[in-house]
């Protein structure tokens, strides 16, 4: 029986951009969006799961963890408006979670 690691728990938050909603792993750098809540929620569980599959079949373990860079963060969870300062948005954080045999 292949032995059991713990489960990664990244930090997933959404917003609503527009028609749509957004969605972002702060923990990974890895986002995506879709046309509700829930659709963009499991769109990011996908991009996650693609992407840590992605560096464990390329030997790349070590480097998974690669935080949202603090520009793109601000970016992500603001809105500027031509001619205005950003501006606070509204946002919903949502746990994600990881696990896989070894």
């Amino acid at each position: 029986m292949p032995a059991r690691t713990s489960p990664l728990m990244l930090t997933g938050i959404v917003k609503r951009e527009g028609d749509q909603y957004a969605a972002l792993c702060l923990e990974l750098d890895v986002a995506s969006c879709g046309q509700t809540l829930e659709e963009a929620v499991a769109a990011l569980q996908d991009a996650v799961e693609t992407y840590l599959e992605y560096m464990r079949d390329t030997g790349r373990e070590e480097g998974i963890l690669r935080p949202v860079p603090i520009e793109a963060l601000r970016e992500f969870l603001t809105e500027a408006y031509e001619g205005e300062p950003a501006k606070p948005r509204t946002f919903e954080a949502l746990p994600l979670e990881y696990a896989r045999a070894a």
